[in-house]
């Protein structure tokens, strides 16, 4: 399922690897020199998500539009903050739905980690 990047060597491996195309002991080597030259370090405190996280954000994705309900502005403050680890903020909505957008962004980001289709 879904796996840690440690960096960009792994980012390479992961499209590559999706591409159908198998590392040789050279792609292996540069990935691991890539992951200590570009770390990832914004995913550093981020947790695994559980297959009922990763279910439920899908199923966010099928339904959302671009005015969010309470109840789903509520469930994206709440499973970003968890998987984020972060501390729960709910913005105003009619003030600046910007923040939504971001965390949005970036749970749609990490949801394509754990299936890339």
């Amino acid at each position: 399922m879904g796996k840690n990047i440690r960096g960009a060597g792994d980012v390479v491996a992961a499209i590559t690897k999706f591409a159908g195309i198998e590392p040789c002991e050279a792609c292996k080597k540069r990935q691991e020199k890539w992951n200590r030259i570009f770390p990832n370090r914004i995913r550093k405190n981020i947790r695994e998500m559980t297959e009922e996280e990763i279910a439920g954000w899908k199923a966010f994705q099928e339904v959302r539009t671009l005015r969010l309900s309470v109840e789903q502005r509520t469930y994206v403050c709440g499973i970003y903050a968890g998987v984020f680890n972060v501390p729960y903020y709910e913005p105003c909505a009619t003030c600046d739905p910007l923040p939504y957008l971001r965390m949005i962004e970036k749970m749609d980001s990490l949801i394509k980690t754990y299936d890339p289709e």
